[in-house]
């Protein structure tokens, strides 16, 4: 059964569930086991969850035992609500079942994001079962600075703000299940980095971070274009170092744009694959 964790319980299993966020094959999004995050880090967004009033803990428990817990955050105004930590040792299609009807009684309406890594096959099987559906696929990449020596190419690219985001606007592509659509990205545009990438003045490929991860990239042709590609994401690579990050998180959707990740020197760390339901 599912169950509220309290702060005693937090205590008790933080070690057992930073050991189960370390095992691909019994956690979801986000990752832990990518070589650079560290148990601190673990801790503190586990107490964060906690603490918020839009975030939460259930213990998943079995005769008695611990298995796991789940965490989550919401959005009201949105209905949308997402796991951000998954963490089941066994009877995994029996702790999503749960947490589906959890979430149908205290969220009906909303939109359910569950995250996982390609190596939680017992949580896709039991995903599938229940007829969740697949809404991304792609690889789950890091970049770790340590002093890397980064080279720009900043020709044609600039910064993007209010005064000329209608230049954004009109290459920026989503689908109606995006969340960070153009008029959210809009409103809270100061949490955000983002670049245009300009030739012969056009716009021909932006990109767009929020708290130091990669959240989209795209061309106004909806063209892989690999040297636009390595141009926005070195010019954020530069950003980061300078402001202090240790790593880059970035997810490569396909082939040609997962090679031309490796080329500037990032690696693969999992598969991440999204699912959605409404419950």
């Amino acid at each position: 059964m599912l169950v509220k964790a309290t702060k005693k319980d937090i205590e008790r299993h933080m070690e057992f569930a930073y050991s189960l966020a370390m095992d691909q094959t019994k956690s979801g999004y986000p990752l832990w086991s990518d070589g650079v995050s560290t148990k601190e880090e673990f801790a503190e967004r586990v107490w964060k969850s906690y603490e918020s009033e839009d975030r939460d803990i259930l213990l998943f428990v079995v005769d008695g035992v611990t298995e796991g817990w789940i965490q989550f955050f919401y959005i009201a105004e949105d209905r949308y609500l997402q796991t951000n930590g998954f963490l089941i040792n066994s009877h995994t299609e029996r702790a999503l079942t749960e947490f589906l009807e959890y979430a149908h009684g205290r969220f009906p309406g909303y939109d359910l994001y569950l995250g996982f890594p390609k190596r939680n096959t017992d949580a896709i099987s039991a995903l599938q079962k229940r007829n969740c559906r697949l809404i991304q696929e792609c690889y789950h990449d890091i970049y770790i600075f340590d002093g890397a020596d980064i080279h720009t190419e900043t020709e044609g690219i600039v910064r993007v703000t209010e005064s000329n985001f209608s230049e954004f606007r009109k290459i920026h592509q989503t689908d109606p299940e995006t969340y960070w659509n153009s008029e959210r990205i809009f409103q809270a545009l100061d949490e955000w980095l983002i670049y245009l990438l300009y030739r012969e003045n056009i716009a021909v490929g932006y990109i767009c971070v929020k708290n130091g991860d990669i959240v989209s990239l795209g061309y106004g042709d909806n063209t892989f274009d690999k040297s636009a590609y390595k141009s926005l994401v070195t010019v954020i690579l530069r950003d980061l170092q300078a402001a202090g990050y240790k790593k880059l998180i970035f997810f490569n959707d396909d082939e040609e744009s997962q090679s031309a990740a490796l080329e500037l020197g990032f690696s693969c760390v999992s598969e991440y694959v999204l699912y959605i339901t409404s419950v």
